[in-house]
């Protein structure tokens, strides 16, 4: 029987450790420059805290009643700190788009309205690079764009796919 693969001599294979290693640890130094200013993990207070902060600080509807604490978590978990703002942000985010699906045929103004409020998600932390990914954020941008054309087929199937209960 023919070997197809020579045995390595203990040289070669040290001299590849090694390589391996090197790339692992500027593969790590690289990762870690990278996430300097990642946040930090918190407790469920803090996250409710930073979520009911958030939605006092943002611009709604009108006649929307807002949540007074955050629903569907664990509160025994832990959380990333920003995690709190990115739940208000995607609540934000949802009722803008429902507004417009309820007016755009009615009342253009409050749908115009609407639309302008959503341009602003790409300037706002949860649409940031460390939070969101490009698919995500280009996701929205071509809802925007459906519904300033007047298709609502992109909203309907956002709040479809990511909101419906």
């Amino acid at each position: 029987m023919r070997k197809i693969f020579k045995p390595f001599k203990s040289s070669k294979v040290f001299v590849t450790g090694m390589i391996v290693s090197l790339c692992f640890a500027f593969a790590g130094c690289s990762n870690a420059e990278q996430n300097k200013g990642s946040r930090s993990f918190t407790d469920f207070t803090h996250i409710e805290e930073e979520y009911l902060d958030t939605l006092k600080s943002l611009d709604f509807p009108e006649g929307t009643v807002l949540p007074e604490r955050l629903e569907g978590e664990d509160s025994e978990a832990s959380f990333q700190e920003g995690y709190g703002e990115t739940r208000a942000c995607n609540l934000w985010e949802y009722l803008w788009m429902q507004e417009w699906l309820d007016t755009y045929t009615t009342e253009p103004e409050r749908a115009e309205r609407a639309l302008k409020e959503l341009e602003k998600a790409f300037d706002m932390a949860y649409m940031g690079e460390d939070r969101c990914d490009d698919a995500t954020r280009n996701y929205l941008r071509e809802n925007i764009d459906k519904a300033k054309a007047g298709d609502p087929s992109g909203f309907a199937e956002c709040i479809r796919v990511n909101y419906a209960k």
